[in-house]
Formats: structure tokens, C-alpha cells, sequence
């Protein structure tokens, strides 16, 4: 009598995310969610993936101040901000658009592959473009450089609707 052939059995679609309730990404007043997709159509974003589509976005919560506020994984194509006590919006913003751009520019072949020129330059832009902070390129790329400025600039232009984003540029 001839061997029953094994029957291969189908693996099941994991089930789709559940969507997140709306205060899961509200961080510092700043609706992440919301903030994410008006950068990923900034210029500076338009020939990379981030025009393509929408990158896993996951908010960490920590008691006190991480030394990571946020982090990037390119090849998986998703991104972490981490919520803290006293993070302020331009903190929150600085993170978001410092991830973004990783995973636009993933990592470069030069020197300082993640945080190299290649990166700090396309840094430079995406803040022109989305909050007009315009301040010389940092020699360092720890998180705070630019949230300063942007929050200087969120004390100017505080008659932000409800529901407007904190992008500068609104089309």
C-alpha cells in the first residue's frame, strides 16, 4: 500500500492590527499619528518610501526620561517615540521627524553611517520644510538640538486650532 502524502496545512493571516484609540498617540498635545502622515508628504521625503507608504508608528511610555527617545527600524519600516513626564511638543516633534528621516535615509555609506552627513543634511531640510526651524547643521546628533527652536516657534505661532497640525507648511 502506497504512503498517505502529508496534507500541508495553511498558515492563517495573522488578524489585522486593532486601530488604537486616538489618545494612544497623543503625546505633549502633538496627535503623532496625524503629525506622521502630514511630514511624509514634505519634499525632502518625496522620492524615498515614506511618499509610498505609511511606516508602523508605536509610542512608548516611560516613567522618567529615556536615554532613547525614539528609535527607527528601516528594514522592518516602523518607529518608536517614547512619552515621558515634562516632554514638551517640540521635543515630541524633533523625535518624530529624526525617526522619519532614518527611515528615509536608512543607513548611509560613509562614515557615522546613521548619523552622518548624509543624515544630518536631509535633518536640516525636513526641519526647514516642516517647521522652519533654519539653524546651522549641529555637529551632534542628540535629540534636543532642534526642539528648542521649535519650541520657540510654538510660542509664537500658539493660535493653533485644535486638530491643526503642527506642521508649518499646510499646503
Amino acid at each position: 500500500m502506497p504512503a498517505v502524502p502529508k496534507l500541508r496545512r495553511r498558515r492563517a493571516q495573522p488578524p489585522a492590527p486593532k486601530p488604537r484609540p486616538r489618545s494612544y498617540y497623543l503625546v505633549a498635545g502633538v496627535p503623532l499619528d496625524e503629525e506622521m502622515d502630514c511630514l511624509r508628504a514634505l519634499p525632502v521625503f518625496a522620492d524615498g518610501p515614506l511618499a509610498e507608504r505609511r511606516p508602523q508608528l508605536k509610542v512608548r511610555r516611560a516613567s522618567t526620561r529615556p536615554n532613547r527617545l525614539g528609535f527607527a527600524v528601516p528594514a522592518e519600516f516602523r518607529l518608536s517615540v517614547t512619552a515621558y513626564p515634562g516632554i514638551r511638543p517640540g521635543d515630541v516633534l524633533e523625535t518624530l521627524l529624526h525617526e522619519l528621516v532614518h527611515l528615509h535615509v536608512g543607513r548611509a555609506r560613509e562614515a557615522h553611517g546613521w548619523h552622518g552627513p548624509t543624515f544630518k543634511r536631509v535633518l536640516g531640510q525636513a526641519m526647514r520644510e516642516a517647521y522652519g526651524v533654519a539653524i546651522p547643521i549641529p555637529r551632534a546628533t542628540l535629540h534636543g538640538t532642534y526642539a528648542d527652536t521649535i519650541e520657540n516657534l510654538l510660542g509664537e505661532t500658539a493660535k493653533r486650532a485644535p486638530g491643526e497640525p503642527f506642521l508649518r507648511s499646510r499646503g
